[in-house]
């Protein structure tokens, strides 16, 4: 069951100051810190790192994407190497939602459900894939913030415009010239369904990649269990039920469901 944090990723005053590095430079000194106990490490390392997607959706830049891609390096590498600090990572809750503490909680949640899924296989670069799950929602630097956070459900305008915010991430990536293969995938098809109805292709069953399936099943939780406008934060163990009863299998698959509810067991 997720625990409500303690200490809230701090609002950072040079957050929108050119001066200020995407990336803070206490992120990877922490990352690689083996001092720290893996419940204090995890609340620092999602700080930093709801810092730095945050700078990256004030300052979208080419320069910043091909940093921030970087630095999931090391994100990843500690997620596969470190379960004690992964486990509090995936259990911290936020109290407020935005795009970008969005991107961090999806982020490592995917990754750690991509580490349960390949763990026998070699044929996935999970590199490349912790950058397409930390970006997966770029594009929505460029919907108006009315929509994203309006306390209400979206006309069919708005709607819309929120659906045109995977081609829109996947088109910056094209311009910092950082696409992959699996940035592409994930981008592009973290809300298609299993059985249809998604965006922005329609696509279903297996025409939709696992890539793509396993980050839109972290991103519907995150959703799930963050406070927004318009509903409170739900708990884990009420977002799981709800996702068993009311996802599985239509718009979720119903293996890799079972394999983010393993995440949390208790270790």
């Amino acid at each position: 069951r997720r625990e409500e944090s303690r200490e809230e990723p701090k609002e950072d005053a040079e957050a929108a100051t050119p001066s200020a590095p995407v990336v803070p430079e206490k992120l990877p000194e922490v990352i690689h810190d083996k001092r720290l106990p893996p419940e204090k490490k995890a609340t620092l390392v999602r700080e930093y790192s709801v810092t730095m997607m945050q700078r990256l959706m004030e300052q979208p830049t080419a320069t910043n994407i091909q940093t921030v891609k970087k630095a999931t390096t090391d994100l990843v590498d500690m997620i596969l190497r470190d379960d004690a600090t992964t486990f509090h990572l995936i259990n911290i809750s936020s109290h407020d939602y935005t795009t970008y503490i969005h991107s961090v909680s999806v982020g490592i949640l995917a990754v750690a459900l991509s580490k349960s899924v390949f763990r026998h296989s070699d044929a996935h670069d999970l590199h490349a894939l912790g950058a397409g799950y930390f970006l997966h929602d770029l594009g929505k630097v460029h919907v108006d913030l009315d929509i994203i956070n309006k306390p209400g459900r979206l006309t069919d305008e708005e709607m819309a415009v929120m659906k045109q915010h995977p081609a829109m991430g996947f088109s910056l990536l094209e311009e910092a010239r950082q696409t992959t293969d699996e940035l592409k995938l994930i981008v592009l098809q973290h809300h298609e369904k299993i059985a249809g109805g998604g965006y922005p292709y329609g696509l279903e069953g297996d025409d939709i990649h696992i890539y793509g399936r396993i980050c839109a099943v972290a991103d519907i939780f995150d959703a799930m269990t963050a406070k927004r406008p318009y509903k409170k934060a739900m708990p884990s163990f009420e977002a799981l039920k709800a996702m068993r009863d009311q996802l599985v299998p239509h718009s979720l698959q119903k293996e890799l469901f079972e394999k983010l509810v393993m995440l949390f067991k208790a270790r």
